[in-house]
């Protein structure tokens, strides 16, 4: 995946409120593809690609150093998929893991009661948005087992000092 580019290439990484479908799959590549096609930094066409993952996130990807407003035109892409299309990617409240069920979302709330509550054991996935180049995300820094994860260090260290 994305064997054009280098380790160093800035990774955005967006996770969907459910499962896409392939219709809404459809949707969403050719709402990148158009984005693609016209994404630019300065005036100069940035060189990005990107891709689907388990049905569940959509990985964006450029070899250049973009900034500002180009960033902020690939968000707007997801607005308007939620707009039109009612297909969420931007709800930052989110924590994907990996269950029996799939891969599921749930709200800091729920994810940190069920911490407390010792409910994700430590061999779970979980999956972090957070990277920002490549070379993480080849290096398997997007799934992680939870306890090797930021999730372990900021939901177990929060439980303890509310204690």
């Amino acid at each position: 995946m994305f064997e054009q580019f280098s380790d160093k290439s800035q990774i955005w990484i967006y996770g969907f409120n459910k499962n896409l479908t392939e219709n809404e799959k459809m949707i969403v590549k050719d709402a990148l593809n158009q984005f693609k096609a016209g994404w630019l930094y300065h005036g100069q066409p940035v060189l990005g690609d990107f891709s689907i993952l388990h049905d569940r996130f959509a990985l964006l990807v450029t070899n250049d150093n973009i900034s500002g407003c180009s960033i902020d035109s690939s968000v707007a892409v997801f607005k308007n998929l939620k707009t039109n299309n009612n297909l969420d990617a931007l709800d930052q409240d989110l924590i994907f893991i990996r269950s029996s069920d799939g891969i599921v979302s749930l709200s800091r709330s729920e994810f940190r009661e069920l911490v407390k509550n010792d409910a994700i054991p430590d061999d779970t996935i979980v999956f972090n948005l957070m990277i920002n180049n490549l070379g993480d995300f080849r290096n398997g820094q997007f799934e992680l087992k939870f306890a090797d994860s930021w999730h372990s260090k900021a939901f177990k260290k929060r439980l303890k000092e509310s204690v």
